[in-house]
């Protein structure tokens, strides 16, 4: 397990943001508004949204979601200049604010967490010309696009903090010694030794989690390749299709899965993304997992979250499931 610890440590120092973040808490606050990953651009003036900065922010922000079966940006953007900034927008849930000012002497950011409205992140990069901005904007734009999907996760969740599903947490708690802040509309399918699936079915999509342990051996449990061949064994003995002999498998027919190293919760993670199938059936669709080492019991935790929803886009359903799977918790161990 001590190389697991190294990596951890790694990791983490890697996610540190090397930038002036300034967290600011007020009571009273209202609650934030604006649609799932919807980004206000607050610039100096109009010009400067159809310029080289414009461009690169929209690029970036407005990439598309890896492994989606349909193109969707990770956010939608609004522009509005800054004389027009006024207090209406002010509750948005996330604000991006651009500020070319020539009286400073180097760029500076400033990162401020519910500071007109709750949840919120605000961020403002301030410096003394274009180039400036670029050069700051390309070296912390990673750690900014994680602090905003940050507050989008939390945002789901206290949604759905008020209608959890009791039973199903008890079930996690009392078979996998996991704790997961699960809502209603879920409920369990399956649940085995090690493993369980649990689901949201409607008439129009589907959204499941599965979640299965086993025994830690060596760091080879982090590689892609094994992570997906662990998913397919799972998911090929437990997951049916809707006709005989069909099962769910990972798809690697046209979009590749993804895996990279994540500080989930403040533990070292490999987050997967990627695109499921039936085997013997036409369904399908994007499913994202993190897997993580359980050192008090000297296991490998995967939660896996998947949707169905042929008709509808996917990103916002993901990005629920997404919001839940990072509510997970290890039980301790009762003396």
């Amino acid at each position: 397990m001590k190389i697991i610890k190294l990596i951890t440590v790694a990791i983490l120092l890697i996610t540190i943001l090397f930038f002036s973040a300034c967290e600011m808490k007020k009571s009273g606050l209202p609650h934030s508004t604006g649609k799932t990953s919807e980004m206000l651009v607050i610039t100096n003036n109009k010009a400067q949204w159809n310029s080289k900065i414009g461009e690169m922010i929209k690029e970036f922000f407005g990439q598309e979601q890896v492994c989606l079966p349909q193109p969707e940006p990770l956010f939608t953007m609004f522009n509005i200049p800054e004389k027009s900034f006024s207090k209406m927008f002010k509750s948005n849930r996330n604000i991006f604010i651009v500020d070319i000012n020539e009286k400073i002497e180097k760029p500076q950011i400033e990162s401020k967490r519910d500071f007109w409205a709750i949840p919120q992140r605000v961020i403002k990069i301030t410096a003394p010309n274009d180039s400036s901005f670029i050069n700051i904007f390309n070296k912390n734009k990673e750690a900014i696009l994680s602090l905003y999907q940050e507050v989008e996760r939390e945002r789901i969740n206290k949604a759905f903090a008020s209608i959890k599903q009791g039973k199903v947490i008890a079930e996690l708690d009392k078979n996998l010694m996991l704790t997961l802040s699960v809502p209603s509309g879920y409920k369990i399918s399956i649940k085995d030794n090690n493993f369980m699936w649990i689901r949201k079915e409607t008439l129009q999509e589907s959204q499941g989690i599965i979640i299965y342990c086993y025994d830690y051996t060596d760091t080879n449990s982090f590689n892609l390749e094994n992570i997906i061949a662990k998913r397919n064994g799972i998911t090929k003995k437990y997951i049916p299709g809707p006709t005989e002999n069909s099962y769910m498998q990972v798809s690697e027919d046209v979009i590749l899965p993804v895996a990279k190293q994540i500080n989930f919760n403040d533990q070292f993670a490999i987050e997967t993304r990627g695109l499921w199938k039936v085997e013997g059936d036409f369904m399908g669709g994007p499913f994202l997992s993190y897997t993580l080492i359980d050192e008090l019991r000297n296991r490998v935790i995967t939660i896996d979250g998947y949707v169905y929803a042929p008709k509808d886009k996917k990103r916002n359903l993901l990005l629920q499931l997404e919001a839940i799977l990072h509510t997970l918790k290890i039980s301790e161990i009762n003396e």
